[in-house]
């Protein structure tokens, strides 16, 4: 391809680094945006693609480094801010008012006023008109409800949004997981037009087969860090920036051989063909007892969305499973609790922790029938239970009764391990288990994980850290787009391999 874009960066990031507790987000990262150009920003989960694009977006502030756009300082307060000075972001997932008009989206928080004070449609309709012509979309989009297109005009309308400001750069957080094939092509269109009038477009993006229609050139993150760069598409190089490690980086997560398991094992967990529209389709897997199955997938790929079903919190559409080779439809996750199915969200100050409770309240959240008798607390088998799971996990704690949110994140998330292994279940789903939490007690949870696999438990992993998956499962099942592309034992589970599966790309020859 190539670019109209002239050398001179228009936005430049230098030395930035953004931590969130212990975990370094970015560490150090300097780049350009140039003039006019496509580029492309790439890495595995967890690298710091979206992290950086909020600090472009005025979403965080660096905590060291600098900016400068179109050579002036560049500290934008909030999005705003960054707006106001040409800086656009669509996220993946659409936000906007679906009860009302595409005109009145456009517009939304800069409508135009007439003289005595009243929205201006007049002016506004004209204005909207001329920026659709500009991106060669519809007119007749104007007067229909946000809640009622498609998912790839709603896209269209928030890119139309986002340079009625005069954007001379917009952010493309996953452009296209969201649309059809059709709705890419028209997305990669607008693009075309954007470049041509001069405005740059940085695009994230996992997918392959789309790089030459969303980069002149590549970035690359890995573990918070910049890589490199190229101006070549091609799989090898950018597949050896993204998943290329050391083996000193990897020495830690060394993989742990487990005995056979005996012949004739049935599965504690089957899945056939598992649906749910417009999230996955078609899963099957076999989670056995005592062995650590991993699931991976990128953004969008469906990792959670399964688990979510198996736990019960959402309705399939269609599939069956089994567990302990009995008929198993959970009807809600406590019906999923009951039948010995666990789970360890992958947010935990969102759906994890209760953040106005204790440790021993967060603890015993999903045990009362333990420390209780005709249905009251016993003070004194509560205290001797959570002093046992306390002293299992090493929690560290002042007390049992401190505020979970005094806890560090990864004494949270110890918290959290423990109330669904104190539920005594068959099958554990951990969905990102060592998320946000710093080296040490990220070693110490991988071996509580490997020491419940060892006493019998059927462990379910989701894991955006590559490394941390391969070490720890005995198989690796990988997603894309809702549908499963590879399974892999341990044997064969390799970083390329199971990328190649993650992103589309062509199964390497070789060099």
């Amino acid at each position: 391809m190539t670019s109209t874009s002239d050398s001179s960066p228009l936005l430049e990031v230098r030395g930035v680094s953004k931590r969130f507790g212990a975990v370094v987000a970015l560490d150090d990262v300097s780049l350009q945006i140039r003039r006019a150009e496509r580029l492309a920003v790439m890495g595995e989960n967890g690298a710091g693609k979206s992290t950086l694009m909020k600090l472009l977006a005025g979403v965080y502030t660096p905590d060291e480094g600098s900016m400068t756009l179109n050579g002036e300082p560049y500290a934008p307060a909030d999005p705003h801010a960054a707006l106001a000075l040409g800086v656009s972001t669509v996220y993946q997932e659409p936000a906007f008012f679906a009860h009302l008009s595409v005109l009145e989206n456009l517009f939304m928080g800069q409508l135009p006023r007439t003289r005595l004070g009243s929205v201006d449609t007049r002016t506004m309709r004209t204005e909207a008109l001329a920026l659709l012509r500009r991106l060669n979309l519809p007119e007749k989009l104007l007067d229909r409800k946000m809640g009622e297109l498609s998912l790839g005009e709603q896209q269209q309308v928030l890119i139309a949004r986002a340079v009625r400001v005069d954007a001379r750069i917009l952010i493309l957080d996953e452009p296209t997981s969201i649309l059809t094939r059709a709705e890419s092509d028209r997305l990669f269109d607008i693009v075309d037009t954007l470049i041509e009038s001069g405005t740059s477009v940085v695009s994230i993006t996992h997918r392959f087969d789309e790089l030459d229609r969303l980069g002149d050139r590549f970035i690359v993150l890995r573990d918070g860090k910049y890589v490199g760069e190229t101006d070549d598409p091609a799989q090898e190089p950018l597949l050896r920036m993204m998943g290329g490690r050391s083996g000193a980086a990897l020495a830690p997560l060394a993989a742990e051989d487990r005995p056979p398991l005996p012949e004739g094992t049935e599965p504690t967990l089957h899945v056939d063909r598992l649906t749910v529209d417009g999230q996955f389709s078609d899963i099957s897997l076999d989670v056995f007892p005592g062995r650590i199955t991993g699931l991976y997938g990128l953004v969008g790929a469906g990792r959670s969305e399964v688990a979510l079903t198996i736990f019960g919190a959402t309705k399939l559409t269609s599939g069956s499973m089994t567990l302990t080779g009995r008929p198993y439809l959970p009807r809600s996750t406590h019906d999923a609790l009951r039948h010995g199915v666990a789970y360890v969200p992958e947010d935990r100050k969102t759906q994890g922790v209760f953040p106005f409770m204790n440790v021993t309240e967060n603890l015993t959240a999903s045990t009362h029938e333990k420390i209780a008798t005709t249905g009251l607390i016993r003070v004194a088998k509560e205290q001797g239970f959570v002093a046992t799971w306390i002293s299992r996990f090493s929690i560290k704690t002042a007390t049992s009764r401190a505020g979970i949110l005094t806890l560090s994140g990864g004494n949270q998330q110890k918290t959290l391990l423990a109330r669904a292994v104190a539920t005594e279940p068959k099958l554990l789903i951990l969905d990102e288990p060592t998320r946000g939490i710093d080296v040490a007690t990220k070693a110490e949870i991988h071996r509580d994980i490997r020491d419940l696999a060892a006493t019998g438990v059927a462990v379910l992993v989701i894991s955006s850290e590559l490394p941390e998956l391969l070490a720890l499962s005995d198989q690796v099942h990988v997603l894309r787009e809702g549908r499963m592309t590879a399974s892999y034992s341990r044997e064969q589970a390799t970083e390329d391999a199971v990328l190649r599966a993650a992103v589309g790309a062509a199964v390497s020859t070789g060099e």
